[in-house]
């Protein structure tokens, strides 16, 4: 796994570059609107496939939890759990043919939703998820990423 300490984690999985994060968005602000040509899938946990090009993208929503965040131009100054918080967690990642392709296509969905961006060390501990439990995910999201663009390549 790469440096906690970043805010975006670079990944290479069979030939292709993509991009992980872990984050906040808006708890209101629903991805099944944001992103209408998206497909949900239920895995572990909630989330959504966007396909778009050579570049496609995972966005996983952090399962009942929401916190109350203090951001400055979208990254994360402090988080605290709250039920009643403003805030839910959202891990993306995203995988492409290109790497220029991966950064515009975590760029486009970063504005749409509103993400707030955080350290992953930071992010992991906020949301009480464990670093193998994110590998896990991580690995399982590069292989269907991986499938679908190979799929149609």
């Amino acid at each position: 796994m790469g440096h906690l300490g970043g805010y975006r984690l670079k990944v290479r999985y069979k030939g292709l570059d993509g991009l992980s994060e872990i984050g906040f968005k808006k708890h209101e602000t629903r991805l099944e609107d944001l992103f209408p040509t998206a497909d949900e899938l239920v895995l572990s946990v909630k989330a959504y496939f966007h396909r778009l090009d050579e570049a496609a993208a995972i966005m996983y929503e952090v399962p009942d939890a929401r916190f109350g965040v203090v951001e400055n131009q979208g990254l994360l100054e402090l988080a605290v759990p709250d039920s009643r918080g403003d805030y839910t967690g959202l891990i993306i990642d995203v995988l492409a043919l290109d790497v220029t392709d991966a950064q515009m296509m975590m760029s486009d969905i970063e504005k749409t939703c509103g993400f707030v961006r955080a350290r992953f060390r930071d992010a992991l501990g906020i949301m009480g998820m464990a670093q193998k439990d994110y590998v896990r995910r991580l690995r399982d999201s590069m292989r269907l990423l991986t499938n679908s663009l190979h799929h149609d390549a």
